[in-house]
């Protein structure tokens, strides 16, 4: 099967199947892994809440870690 092409003025753009099979237009950085975003901030917001998770724990279920800390 022949892959279509959209003609707009006087670019074309070529096409190519998803994986469900339908037909979207070819990125120019198809070939390129994608970049996350903001994975950086994820894992530190991720690393911030265990932290504070952790620390309510000992809060209420071992409170004289905290006196011995502070």
């Amino acid at each position: 099967m022949p892959v279509p092409e959209v003609k707009k003025g006087k670019w074309s753009k070529e096409r190519e199947r998803t994986k469900s099979g339908r037909w979207r237009r070819k990125r120019s950085d198809a070939d390129q892994p994608r970049k996350g975003k903001h994975t950086t901030l994820k894992i530190a917001l991720a690393i911030i809440g265990l932290i504070a998770i952790a620390l309510i724990v000992i809060y209420f279920f071992f409170p004289q870690l905290l006196d011995w800390l502070f």
